[in-house]
């Protein structure tokens, strides 16, 4: 059979098809590894509803044709476990009793070893979930179980459950020998299982490099076996591989491409890392999801009850945490959370990472534990992996291209939302070396952009819920920072002040990824939670943070051109914030085990009913993507945001005038430059966008009936006018960003990347640099968003929420003449238009042309009405410009185009899109 170049077996290909399924990869990250969605991480109501569909053992045929057990492992060595296995040279065979038919066991897959690009990332964590082994005849088959759907066991319902969903075949091998006459189990051969591609690695590496990409089982091999009393471990080191490589064509459309860090990208090796572990014998009580409170969670469709709203059961994803003491007002847990440091984390950062994981234990403190959580450090000559399944780990990772630079996923047993294993893996980031910092920041693809900080709505693409760049972020605040500081003179780049700021940065990174593997969300609204005077105080900020969360993405907290760095907050959270004691209290406190269902309820109740409080203000991931709430944003900081962002574009615009006097040193290259110029503009786009939220923003809190806070709110009509004053004076105008000849002229390239670029082992290097052209994508973004009709939209309902009275809300028309006067603010001046001047305006009437000529199906019939008015108006000053005898050709060029393209739309016939 063959597919998409995938030469294998019928067996194999639909093992791969229907490989790994509902793994609770939950955190910080998204390796690009499918987890099909068809079984959601569950909880069964009881032990008995955890049995497969069709798990009934068909009763196992006469084994007088099976060779004896004790011929087929004659010579080879066998090992104590979980299962017993067996291993002769190459071949390993799995024992498996009676008992071990139809019971529940817990598979762990991770990478060991990767290709350090794309999501082919050695130390990932993969799929997880309950899978069972099931005899039917001579097969053994592995399979994956489907407990995303229950009732209660011994109902009609329960039959109706089971008869409805079937769980999913992994893999499965021949019964390999006659039952051992004592211990009546049989012999199932792992390479049959295991050497297939069970991930479905060979269609990820066609899906990411369109090259025919397959697994060959001729040049794989298991080459680790391990058994303990709780798991076994194998190790298959898996070869993929192509006949040839596909190039694109040349000036095509994007084609294929090859993996840059191979030697021959024609062959590859990754390592899989399988865990098959005890799932807990009673499952850990659960403990409901509350949208007040961010927690990732897992969930069953529970069909007992026709009388729920909804028939889907969530709980928050937590690990098990029990007092050893119960009556002990602070006790020990019976058993920590114990986070590994692996032997590949260097010597220099694991006090800071350290320091980062123990943080967390003022928070279980303050709930009754103590010592909840400890760090060890893996020995060098450990007999144990890091990656095995149950020990939680953070791991160094040196990648070929920038990636995540840190992530923080777990797996969790998706009965009871229990987390049994987390691995978090910190990428090499170039602290040793600031230059490495600084090129390594930029994501392949979006060097020298502005826009590519700008997040939604600013740009359209979507991305996961739960996708985290936290700290590839954090790292560019860092070295934007180092930036304004040296350019300053307040800080000596590699000196010890330099190394305190990688630690402090090393820490609130593995506080915000030990927060995922924690179970929490993201918190976008915690930014908000301080005033601007809080954040300037240095012992306020030593002592509470920079915001509510480490859970937020929170911008390095800079004083403005005329605040000392000595006398400003600290740049980083180095301590918990006020919504982190809050949600581990909501999901690890100790209940009372003689309270009723009802009488738990109401006590997490009660926590949860503190979510008004200001200081534990929650928002989370589609919060934020979704475009509408102003105050669930990342990279805001205060609870000015106004002030906030008039301040970013201060600092940028002293850091751009500082650069047209800074001298260089011996050694270091003109691209510094040129990186500072992009660090500030890309700083800018953040307040950009920042303050295009605030337009039509409406602000949305998580709160129940009680609070007396509105669950819609629309921002407050003078906040909207001081954002889109900022917007329109500070960031279409004409000026907004500007440096000199000279500084242009000194803006380098750096040569041997470029050099890198032609030879095809890098991305491509621009000789040239414009800041001008910066600025004015920047502007596009910034314009098309205004413009949009999601915008409109929200300001037309947002008029019908405010508060009735003159003036209180921003009306559409009033942001449609503010923006067109910006744009346009040459008409009133006279002179000449610069050249990225019209090339704004005619985006500008591209985009009004579109919106007369052609409105989307949603577009309002007022937003219609508004813009060919607005259209109207333009026009008649358009014409008048145009026939002043002191413009040059060009700019009457462009404003004569300007007036036939927006005369004709004003005349045209409607063609309504989607109509």
């Amino acid at each position: 059979m063959q597919r998409y170049g995938l030469r294998t077996s019928p067996t194999r290909l639909v093992s791969a098809l229907v490989a790994i399924g509902a793994g609770a990869l939950t955190g910080c990250a998204s390796i690009g590894i499918p987890v099909p969605m068809a079984a959601p991480d569950t909880r069964p109501a009881d032990a008995g509803a955890l049995r497969a569909p069709g798990a009934a053992t068909a009763p196992a045929p006469a084994s007088s044709n099976l060779r004896p057990f004790a011929d087929v492992v004659r010579g080879a060595r066998r090992s104590e476990g979980l299962f017993a296995v067996w291993q002769k040279d190459d071949k390993v065979w799995l024992e498996v009793a009676p008992e071990d038919l139809n019971r529940p066991f817990f598979l762990s897959a991770k990478l060991k070893t990767g290709i350090g690009e794309r999501s082919f990332l050695g130390g990932s964590m993969a799929a997880s979930g309950i899978v069972e082994f099931r005899r039917v005849h001579n097969q053994i088959q592995l399979l994956w179980r489907n407990v995303g759907y229950t009732a209660a066991a011994g109902t009609p319902e329960a039959r109706a459950v089971e008869a409805a969903y079937s769980p999913s075949l992994l893999a499965s091998a021949a019964v390999a020998s006659a039952p051992e006459p004592q211990r009546k189990a049989v012999l199932i051969e792992a390479n049959a299982v295991f050497m297939a591609d069970l991930l479905s690695l060979g269609m990820d590496l066609q899906r990411a490099y369109r090259q025919s990409y397959a697994f060959d089982p001729r040049n794989s091999a298991i080459t680790e076996v391990r058994a303990g009393a709780d798991l076994v471990v194998l190790e298959v080191l898996s070869h993929f591989a192509t006949g040839s490589i596909s190039v694109p064509t040349p000036g095509g459309a994007a084609g294929p491409s090859a993996p840059r860090s191979l030697p021959d990208p024609r062959s590859l090796f990754m390592t899989v890392h399988y865990s098959i572990g005890r799932v807990p014998d009673a499952p850990m009580q659960p403990r409901r999801a509350d949208p007040r409170v961010g927690f990732f969670d897992s969930s069953v469709v529970d069909y007992g009850n026709d009388l729920e709203r909804s028939a889907r059961r969530r709980h928050v994803n937590r690990w098990r945490l029990e007092k050893a003491d119960p009556s002990s007002e602070r006790s020990e847990p019976v058993k920590p959370i114990v986070y590994w440091l692996d032997r590949s984390v260097p010597y220099k950062y694991r006090a800071a990472i350290t320091e980062g994981v123990l943080e967390w234990n003022k928070a279980f403190e303050r709930i009754g534990f103590k010592d909840a959580i400890r760090v060890e450090v893996q020995p060098e000559d450990a007999d144990f992996d890091t990656l095995d399944f149950g020990r939680a780990s953070i791991r160094w990772v040196t990648n070929a291209a920038p990636t995540f630079l840190a992530i923080g996923p777990s797996h969790v047993d998706p009965r009871s939302g229990e987390i049994l294993d987390a691995d978090i893996s910190i990428e090499s980031f170039g602290s040793r070396d600031l230059r490495a910092v600084r090129e390594q920041i930029l994501a392949p693809g979006e060097r020298g952009s502005a826009l590519a900080a700008i997040d939604a709505p600013l740009h359209t693409g979507t991305r996961p819920a739960d996708w985290c760049t936290y700290a590839s972020q954090a790292a560019e605040q860092m070295a934007y920072a180092f930036d304004v500081f040296e350019a300053r003179g307040e800080l000596d780049l590699g000196g010890e002040e330099t190394e305190r700021f990688i630690h402090d940065f090393l820490k609130s990174t593995t506080m915000h990824e030990v927060g995922h593997t924690l179970g929490l969300r993201h918190n976008f609204r915690a930014s908000r939670v301080y005033t601007p005077e809080q954040l300037a105080d240095r012992a306020f900020t030593a002592e509470h943070g920079v915001a509510g969360s480490v859970m937020e993405y929170a911008p390095i907290n800079l004083g403005g051109p005329a605040q000392p760095r000595a006398s400003y907050g600290v740049p980083f959270s180095r301590t918990l914030g006020p919504y982190d004691y809050w949600a581990i209290e909501y999901a690890y406190k100790p209940l009372d085990p003689a309270l009723t269902a009802d009488g738990e309820r109401r006590e997490l109740e009660r926590i949860a009913s503190r979510s008004s409080e200001p200081l534990l203000a929650f928002g989370t991931d589609e919060d934020h993507y979704l475009g509408v709430d102003p105050e669930s944003l990342q990279f805001d900081l205060g609870s000015d945001v106004v002030a906030f962002a008039r301040k970013r574009i201060s600092i940028a615009q002293e850091l751009l005038s500082r650069q047209e006097t800074r001298e260089l040193r011996p050694g270091q290259d003109y691209n510094l430059l040129r990186r500072s110029v992009s660090f500030a503009v890309r700083d800018v786009a953040r307040a950009g966008n920042v303050l295009v939220r605030q337009i039509g923003g409406v602000r949305t809190v998580r709160d129940l009936p009680g609070t007396g806070r509105d669950p819609l709110t629309p921002v407050p009509a003078e906040q909207q006018r001081a954002a889109l004053e900022l917007i329109t004076k500070s960031l279409l105008a004409p000026d907004s960003l500007r440096i000199s000849p000279a500084l242009q002229r000194r803006l380098g390239a750096d040569f041997l990347e470029r050099g890198d670029a032609v030879r095809g082992s890098e991305v491509a290097v621009a000789t040239d640099y414009s800041l001008s052209q910066q600025v004015l994508d920047m502007q596009r973004a910034l314009l098309g968003t205004l413009l949009s009709d999601t915008v409109a939209t929200r300001l037309l309902d947002s008029a019908e929420k405010a508060p009735s009275g003159p003036g209180r809300a921003l009306r559409l028309g009033e942001l449609y003449a503010q923006v067109t006067q910006a744009v346009w603010s040459e008409l009133a001046i006279g002179g000449e238009i610069p050249s990225l001047r019209r090339e704004l305006q005619r985006d500008y009437v591209n985009r009004v042309s579109n919106v007369l000529l052609r409105p989307a199906s949603a577009t309002r019939a007022d937003t219609r009405g508004l813009v060919r008015m607005q259209a109207n108006a333009l026009l008649a000053r358009l014409r008048a410009v145009a026939a002043r005898p002191d413009v040059s050709d060009e700019t009457r060029a462009h404003l004569q185009d300007s007036t036939e393209t927006l005369a004709q739309a004003l005349a045209a016939r409607l063609e309504r899109q989607g109509a």
